[in-house]
């Protein structure tokens, strides 16, 4: 793919400075920030004589991708450069430098949070000092205690605090809580395993406790670039601090204050805005104007986010807000005007054409929970039931069949033979006696001898198959392809969607793997990480929450359920947290190329059956709309 144009503002940051020096790029939503990156790593690797590498650091693995395929004409790009996600690339020095740390073999990743709550009640179970405490417990006091503990392990980690393994007392800190940590982390170690929260901290021990090492990497990546800044996190931050060292300078941020919505992760736009500037004396540049959107669009956006500027936008599109007695008739109107807009195929202005189909359209909310009744329609519309989906925001698989997540717990064993906890799940899932054993691998190869059940024999051989052979992937689940037909027509119908979805990220596992580098192991870790994003699928109509579809945009958006206590959120109660909630109605805003409806009802159903009054948004509640009557139809109203 060849450079792309950019704009007189654009190529300013792009070149700028020839690339020397830390430089903080805040770049609007529409702005083109990827189309910059993506051409000052093609300038750094083209018009520079000198050998180097050039690391850059995005938020998505879809964001890595675009770039990569956008610079796949410079020569050996992929030898010069490494594109990817913070943890992507922790990954690949954990995995070259684990040794530093004591590990013999990579350490496989719990990334669910299940398998994580799992590991900390095992823990409790096992541990006098916890086990009589939490006996006591009813299961909701049990639920409360284990998301507790989770949320103080995680912050513990992404707080970079290391515990000495020797260290046998507490202070200053809940003695009680460290302890658990402290034994969590153990009982991770012992499987081989870390936490997602983990490849950041290890990464992090291993550059600052190993400056050589840290060295090493200045000397390979000359220049180094930060995608999404505003969403750093202390972890994060500290992270690329490490590698830098006191020395180097060449590192170039870029993010958007404006769209930072990730602070229930810990994330703070400060960390780009004022500690980076302060810590790299980095030279500041704006970047502001909309080149995506509508003038209509942007109009509203303005309305949210006072500082958005339009750029060279020939459309004046459309952006309006809709009111509905309740959730049935916005349902009922938004499917509508879907179909229209999918059946005009073309949208025309001014004497340009722009080709529309299902894919360019999404219907966004702040929860899931607002897609209920939308969901609930779309099932029964002949038209669009079979042309719609959720857009996950979660890493790892999901599958639908209990075949499925059967072979998906086996393949976690066979890749990791003292996973205990996903061994032991097998046989709950199977309703049977957790063996006494130390050989795992040939328990888990024998279970079709041990019960009765037919569809084992199934996956029996298909974990078999990667027994043999790790990279044999494709081979293994064709081999229950073939076997399904014992089934029932329902479960074969799960499976071979399950089935279809794996052939996918084993796929798109390959195209980004070395052949050398794949096994079983390798494509967990892939997975566990993000990689298998749930792209767009063609011709379906997309449902997403705002949180997912960050960095996306579509010729049309529906943002539906925009009432007080959804949108924003009955959680946000101070400042800081509506400041994010108005962020996230701009992210959500600024994802319309042409057009954009929002809407809300009036009144709606509440899961224990009383019917309530909603309150209009506090963040709309000065865009002019219009009442949307029973007999009005889609079509009659946008004339």
């Amino acid at each position: 793919m060849k450079s792309q144009a950019l704009s007189d503002e654009q190529k300013q940051i792009a070149y700028y400075n020839e690339g020397e020096g830390a430089l903080l790029v805040e770049a609007g939503a529409g702005s083109g920030k990827t189309r910059i990156l993506t051409e000052r790593v093609r300038y750094l690797l083209t018009q520079k004589s000198e050998k180097f590498s050039v690391l850059c650091l995005t938020f998505t693995n879809k964001a890595a991708e675009e770039m990569q395929e956008r610079l796949s004409d410079v020569p050996k790009i992929k030898e010069r450069s490494f594109i990817g996600t913070i943890h992507a690339f922790c990954l690949e020095l954990l995995n070259s430098r684990r040794h530093e740390l004591g590990f013999s073999e990579m350490p496989h990743i719990f990334e669910r949070e299940e398998d994580r709550k799992k590991t900390i009640e095992s823990v409790l179970l096992e541990n006098p000092i916890f086990k009589d405490s939490y006996d006591g417990l009813d299961l909701k006091q049990k639920e409360n205690f284990l998301n507790q503990s989770l949320v103080f392990i995680s912050k513990v980690k992404r707080d970079l605090i290391v515990l000495d393994d020797d260290k046998l007392e507490f202070s200053g800190w809940d003695a009680e809580k460290l302890w658990l940590y402290k034994l969590y982390n153990q009982c991770l170690r012992n499987q081989n395993v870390m936490d997602y929260d983990d490849i950041l901290l290890y990464a992090y021990r291993i550059l600052t406790e190993r400056p050589a090492i840290s060295n090493l990497y200045r000397r390979i990546y000359k220049y180094i670039l930060i995608d999404e800044a505003q969403d750093l996190n202390f972890a994060q931050y500290h992270i690329i601090k490490a590698l830098c060292g006191d020395t180097y300078k060449n590192l170039m941020m870029v993010g958007d204050p404006n769209q930072a919505i990730y602070g229930f992760n810990g994330s703070d736009k400060n960390f780009m805005q004022i500690d980076f500037v302060h810590d790299f004396q980095a030279e500041r540049k704006i970047i502001a104007k909309n080149y995506r959107s509508s003038k209509s669009v942007l109009e509203f956006a303005r309305k949210i986010k006072s500082d958005v500027e339009i750029g060279n936008n020939y459309f004046s599109g459309e952006a309006k807000v809709y009111e509905f007695e309740d959730e049935d008739r916005e349902a009922e109107w938004v499917i509508s005007r879907v179909k229209e807009l999918s059946a005009q195929k073309i949208y025309r202005e001014k004497e340009i054409e722009e080709e529309v189909t299902l894919e360019d359209i999404a219907v966004l909310a702040r929860n899931r929970f607002v897609f209920k009744k939308l969901a609930e329609k779309l099932q029964q519309d002949d038209m669009l039931k079979e042309n719609f989906y959720f857009k996950r925001n979660v890493n790892g698989f999901e599958n639908t069949s209990d075949l499925m997540k059967l072979f998906d717990l086996g393949t976690r064993v066979i890749a990791n033979p003292s996973d205990v906890l996903h061994f032991s799940q097998i046989f709950s899932e199977l309703n049977t006696v957790f063996p006494d054993t130390a050989d795992s691998i040939k328990t888990l190869l024998t279970l079709d001898n041990l019960t009765d059940q037919p569809k084992l024999k199934i996956v029996t051989q298909a974990w078999s198959i990667l027994n043999q052979n790790q990279s044999q992937f494709l081979r293994a689940i064709q081999s229950i392809e073939k076997q399904i037909d014992i089934l029932s027509d329902d479960e074969k119908a799960f499976v071979m969607f399950d089935i279809s979805e794996w052939k996918k990220v084993w796929n798109c596992y390959l195209r980004s793997s070395t052949p050398d580098s794949v096994s079983l192991s390798h494509f967990r870790r892939f997975l566990a990480v993000g990689n298998n994003q749930n792209d767009r699928k063609k011709q379906c109509l997309m449902l997403a929450t705002v949180h997912a579809v960050k960095g996306l945009e579509f010729h049309s958006v529906f943002l539906i359920g925009m009432t007080q206590g959804i949108f924003p959120d009955y959680r946000a109660k101070n400042t800081k947290t509506l400041d994010e909630e108005r962020n996230n109605a701009y992210v959500a805003i600024t994802r319309a190329k042409r057009q954009l409806y929002i809407t809300y009802p009036k009144k709606k159903l509440m899961p224990w059956g009383d019917i309530k009054a909603q309150e209009l948004s506090v963040f709309i509640k000065d865009f002019p709309r219009e009442s949307m009557k029973e007999q009005d139809s889609p079509k009659e109203l946008h004339e």
